[in-house]
């Protein structure tokens, strides 16, 4: 079973990156961190609670992105050019969590106790 906190958890960390982004941050280190983070945390998450939660964060992102941010309108003079770029940001980050790695080593060990 999918865990909601889960899918929440990452969700709101790459929008709280985008919006970070439209600031004038810098974030692709961040940004490469947290996937690595969600993939590997998605690993340990899918063999204890079952398949599909890195799946579901992208698409959690996908919907995300189509909606209206407040704080993106409350902050920004450009709304439109704001929202279209936390979209492409949101959408980039989806399309990179669906992408297949190859041959990655993973982060988080789970060892039999001897």
């Amino acid at each position: 079973m999918i865990e909601e906190g889960f899918i929440r958890l990452y969700a709101t960390d790459f929008a709280a990156l985008a919006a970070r982004a439209e600031g004038g941050a810098d974030v692709e280190g961040l940004l490469s961190k947290r996937i690595a983070d969600a993939r590997s945390h998605a690993a340990l998450m899918d063999a204890r609670k079952g398949e599909g939660h890195l799946p579901a964060v992208a698409e959690r992102l996908d919907l995300e992105a189509v909606r209206a941010s407040s704080r993106v309108i409350r902050e920004s003079l450009d709304v439109a050019g704001a929202l279209a770029r936390r979209k492409a940001f949101l959408h980039r980050v989806a399309e990179i969590l669906r992408a297949p790695v190859a041959a990655e080593k993973a982060t988080i060990a789970v060892r039999a106790a001897r």
